[in-house]
């Protein structure tokens, strides 16, 4: 597993060369190195023949510029892909200019056939987005990816301008992970995240208080399960009954829970 990093921004880590022009900073990688998440930054006319992004599971967020992939599909800005490594030798190819990806390198879990198609590409107007709430408390959460093995998610999660969260102190028993592409979000009383910012939490660690958006947020979000809501007060951890097993959750937005406050809310008033 991953270490715990309840704040980093990218600004603070430095570039490491390697080959043919290709820098790259760690955000964050497991004891033995067999999982990290990068920021690449590659020159025009790149190929992934040249550095390999990754040797498992690999994620691919587009932040800067753009790709071009050999089944022909656009990798431009904002664009998600994901592929097994081995599974397409060659498989990003940089037509012009430089780009800047954003790089999940994971453990395989699944077996080719599990894993459905070899490369998979979602540009921004095809993802699968689902709203919670009203107001300031709407969210929109779309998953890009489940594993078949472990249930591990990966979303996409925009937040409002003045955004609050309202899903109280808890903790998973899972871990989530998370990069800020856009905007903020302040988390209990950590630095206000910023493009850029990475978190990532071990299972079991509580956070959801004084969590809110000024500016709204756009992030990246990985979980290592299902995941669940664990409610905690003064005296201690609380389990909700029966658990609240809900696909869709992170920054302390617990989808279930904002709708039943909204409906009651709407009743009450």
């Amino acid at each position: 597993m991953k270490p715990h990093v309840q704040y980093r921004h990218e600004s603070e880590l430095t570039w490491l060369d390697l080959e043919g022009g290709v820098r790259r900073r760690d955000l964050n990688r497991d004891e033995n190195g067999d999982a990290a998440i990068s920021l690449f930054e590659v020159p025009p006319g790149w190929s992934e023949d040249e550095i390999g992004l990754g040797q498992g599971d690999i994620e691919v967020f587009v932040l800067e510029g753009s790709l071009v992939f050999a089944d022909g599909a656009p990798g431009s800005a904002g664009t998600y892909h994901r592929w097994s490594s081995g599974s397409m030798p060659g498989t990003v190819v940089r037509a012009d200019g430089r780009a800047i990806l954003l790089v999940q390198d994971a453990v395989a879990t699944a077996t080719r056939r599990d894993r459905g198609p070899a490369v998979h590409h979602l540009n921004p107007s095809d993802f699968p987005w689902r709203a919670h709430g009203e107001g300031r408390n709407r969210s929109e959460m779309a998953v890009l990816r489940e594993d078949p093995v472990t249930g591990g998610q990966t979303y996409a999660l925009k937040l409002p301008a003045g955004w609050v969260g309202r899903a109280g102190q808890h903790f998973h028993s899972v871990s989530e992970e998370a990069f800020i592409v856009s905007g903020d979000v302040a988390l209990e009383e950590e630095p206000v995240y910023t493009a850029g910012s990475y978190l990532f939490r071990p299972p079991r660690v509580v956070h959801g208080a004084r969590e809110r958006s000024e500016t709204g947020c756009f992030a990246l979000t990985w979980t290592s399960g299902p995941i669940d809501f664990n409610y905690v007060t003064v005296e201690g951890p609380m389990s909700v009954p029966g658990g609240i097993h809900r696909s869709g959750g992170c920054f302390g937005i617990n989808s279930d829970q904002i709708d039943s406050e909204n409906q009651r809310d709407r009743y009450n008033a």
